[in-house]
């Protein structure tokens, strides 16, 4: 995925960490790192203001010198220069004559809509500096989106819990669900496994939208009533019953 090839100025690799919300709606964000920029005092030309490098006479300006060994003729870096193709008397003091030094970049990044955790985003010409080829390298955002206290995603789907009565696990009702777009009311019923068709993320590849499952717990209250306990254990009393009628039928057949 990373260039290999000396073309160009240095690719740079950083995270950004963006909310679930964002990652789900998408976002603009300003990332500002550490990377290889063009030297302000002697603009890639690695001598101080004022002076000028001169061509170097063995290679003529190329870089390179020719070698003739027996038939063979061999093409290497000029050690004069150092396959720069001038040279210099002396070098610019704050680049030392590598033409970058290391400073602050900041680039704008649209973050699109649907983004999952760990996917990296290539920002072309927006890495680390080249005075040479003016073509900087590239850049690569590794996207970490934090956890959700609601929400829980799985590429397109998300999940989500909701808290029943014990009331209303048995006998059904209504309960507000957070969605991505608002609360809405459900009608439950006993046993009920719900699904929200197109409530999920939409996916960047065909527009299509995920789906939200909605998990059902029953909370027990901690302090009854005197009048509901008796209830519930008239109603474990009728189980007993059921049950007992229900093993003394199998028996008998």
């Amino acid at each position: 995925m990373f260039r290999d090839d000396d073309y160009g100025g240095q690719d740079v690799k950083v995270s950004l960490e963006i909310s679930f919300m964002e990652a789900v709606q998408g976002c603009t964000k300003t990332i500002t790192f550490q990377a290889p920029v063009n030297c302000r005092a002697c603009g890639g030309s690695r001598v101080p203001p004022g002076t000028r490098p001169e061509t170097c006479w063995p290679c003529r300006g190329s870089g390179m010198i020719f070698m003739q060994t027996g038939p063979f003729r061999l093409q290497t870096t000029c050690s004069r220069c150092g396959g720069f193709g001038q040279t210099v008397k002396s070098l610019c003091k704050l680049c030392k004559g590598q033409k970058v030094v290391r400073g602050t970049k900041s680039v704008k990044l649209d973050v699109m809509a649907g983004v999952d955790d760990n996917e990296t985003i290539k920002v072309y010409r927006s890495g680390g500096g080249d005075p040479d080829t003016r073509q900087p390298g590239d850049l690569y955002v590794t996207i970490k989106v934090r956890e959700d206290p609601v929400f829980f995603r799985d590429k397109a789907n998300i999940y989500v819990d909701a808290v029943l009565r014990i009331t209303q696990a048995i006998l059904g009702g209504t309960i507000q669900v957070p969605t991505l777009t608002g609360d809405v009311v459900l009608k439950v019923k006993p046993g009920q496994k719900v699904v929200l068709q197109g409530k999920g993320i939409k996916t960047r590849s065909n527009s299509f939208y995920g789906d939200q499952f909605v998990h059902f717990s029953v909370t027990i209250p901690a302090n009854l009533s005197r009048r509901q306990r008796n209830l519930i254990e008239e109603f474990a009393k009728e189980e007993r019953g059921d049950d007992e009628n229900n093993e003394a039928a199998a028996g008998a057949s």
